[in-house]
C-alpha cells in the first residue's frame, strides 16, 4: 500500500499517512467548504490501511483551525479507529492545540466524549 500526502492550501491541511509506519499527520487549517469532498480520498485510504494495519496506528492532528464540515469528516476517519480498536489493535490520538486556545481545546474535549479511543491532548506553546 502506498502512502498518501496532500499539500496544504489557504482551506485544507498538510496531510501525511504512511502505510508503512501507521502514522497519519493532519497540520494546518481546515475551513474547507467542501470538507467530506477533501477528506474522502483520505477516508478511503483509512480504510485500505485498516484492511491491513501497522501494529501500532497513531493519529497526530495539529489544527490551528477546523470548520464544523472538516469536524464531520474527522469523525468518519475517528469511527473507523475506534473499530480498529475494538478489534484489539493498538490506536494512539496526538491532538496538539495552541495554549489557550480554549475553542479548539474544547473541539477536543467533544471528540473525547463521543468516541471510546483515548485522545493524548497536548497543549503547544508555539
Amino acid at each position: 500500500m502506498e502512502s498518501l500526502e496532500l499539500e496544504a492550501t489557504n482551506t485544507t491541511p498538510h496531510v501525511r499517512l504512511n502505510a508503512e509506519s501507521g502514522v497519519m499527520d493532519f497540520e494546518g487549517v481546515s475551513d474547507e467548504v467542501d470538507a467530506l469532498g477533501f477528506y474522502y480520498p483520505v477516508i478511503q485510504w483509512v480504510d485500505t490501511y485498516l484492511a491491513s494495519p501497522q501494529t501500532v496506528t497513531t493519529l497526530n492532528l495539529r489544527f490551528k483551525y477546523f470548520n464544523t464540515a472538516s469536524s464531520k469528516a474527522l469523525f468518519e476517519i475517528f469511527k473507523r479507529l475506534n473499530e480498529l480498536k475494538k478489534k484489539g489493535g493498538a490506536v494512539n490520538i496526538n491532538w496538539f492545540y495552541q495554549e489557550g486556545d480554549e475553542s479548539i481545546k474544547e473541539d477536543i474535549e467533544y471528540f473525547n466524549d463521543l468516541t471510546s479511543l483515548p485522545i493524548n491532548v497536548v497543549a503547544t506553546s508555539s
